[in-house]
């Protein structure tokens, strides 16, 4: 009688343990869900006000219409090492990392909780929630590009193309180089106003390169900038100086300004 009183028991032991593990599993199931799927922040239309000139263009692309798949086909093309460097991106990669060093540890015969941020293998953000991509490509040959300033002091840079996600045209295109020579800088920054001088004279002017004999360029950590802003889309040029063991950011950015949607 106690030994079947006891088997009761322990049946309904194991099925209540079932019942918390798939209800835990369902819970966790959703999390992830919840915690991954698209939310696309608020976007609103193009406001009243002058439009731009003309089709703005950034190595070949062109925000609103160029695609991600036109995009990653442009670098694959060219060879360059790419990232999706978006938040969700970044968790992603994470996660990936951290799973292989547990399976690692478990080939090895190493106890997985004690591999150092082994926690990260199963952690979702409500960031992840935002589908954004940032195509990040760092310290690629842009040599013989067309539609970017010609620069022969410096032909590597960070390019970063942004999508608010995977299905809507480019919103933002940016194209940085560094250089350690205040003259090269000025004429990178020179050749990269000059693309742009059919627009006319830029709508907003930060500081100015200092042509006094004798005296730096560009003042470290002070911008010089100069843009172009239309209600759809900004060009903008700036330069900044971040000292000698950092070098000149030189970039050229042509995008649709937040939060304009980028659908057509």
């Amino acid at each position: 009688m106690q030994q079947s009183r006891r088997s009761r028991l322990a049946r309904r032991a194991a099925i209540v343990a079932v019942v918390v593990v798939a209800a835990a599993f369902g819970v966790r199931g959703y999390m992830v869900w919840d915690r991954t799927r698209d939310v696309l922040p608020a976007l609103s239309p193009v406001p009243e006000g002058p439009r731009a000139p003309r089709a703005l263009h950034l190595l070949d692309v062109e925000p609103g219409r160029t695609t991600l798949d036109a995009v990653q086909a442009f670098t694959q093309a060219r060879g360059w090492s790419c990232r999706d460097a978006s938040m969700r991106g970044l968790m992603q990669a994470g996660r990936a990392e951290a799973r292989a060093k547990v399976d690692a540890a478990k080939a090895a015969g190493i106890d997985p909780d004690t591999v150092a941020g082994a926690s990260r293998a199963h952690y979702y953000s409500k960031k992840e929630r935002n589908p954004q991509i940032q195509w990040s490509c760092e310290d690629v040959d842009v040599t013989g590009l067309a539609d970017i300033a010609a620069g022969a002091a410096d032909v590597r840079a960070d390019v970063v193309f942004i999508f608010d996600a995977a299905a809507l045209p480019l919103r933002s295109v940016m194209v940085s180089r560094k250089l350690m020579s205040q003259s090269a800088a000025l004429a990178l920054r020179d050749a990269a106003l000059a693309r742009f001088a059919d627009l006319g004279a830029p709508h907003e002017v930060v500081g100015a390169p200092d042509l006094t004999p004798g005296e730096k360029i560009f003042q470290r950590l002070r911008l010089v900038s100069s843009a172009w802003r239309w209600a759809d889309r900004r060009v903008t040029v700036s330069v900044m100086n971040f000292g000698p063991a950092k070098g000149i950011d030189v970039r050229e950015i042509v995008e649709i300004p937040w939060p304009i949607t980028t659908a057509p």
